[in-house]
């Protein structure tokens, strides 16, 4: 059975919040809420740019991470967000 969408958006929040987890914990508790709500908005940025411009996503990625094990660190951060989302 598909997951319904407040399940979906539930398991979004919570994988947000554990990849953004050093983050948080770094900074004070009343600017959580912005800080998430920033994320969440360059992610969906991000998905709308690669769904729609992926070559242009391809560069934009090789500038954010300049050198290579940094982009493999990014992308194992991408699997591992999809799979808390979608699993």
């Amino acid at each position: 059975m598909k997951a319904s969408v407040d399940a979906q958006w539930e398991r979004y929040g919570r994988a947000l919040i554990s990849s953004m987890s050093e983050v948080l914990e770094e900074t004070p508790d009343h600017i959580h809420a912005n800080l998430l709500e920033t994320a969440d908005y360059w992610l969906s940025l991000g998905l709308v740019l690669g769904l729609r411009e992926p070559d242009q996503a391809q560069q934009l990625l090789q500038v954010i991470e300049a050198y290579e094990a940094e982009r493999g660190e990014l992308a194992r951060d991408a699997k591992s967000l999809i799979g808390e989302v979608f699993t």
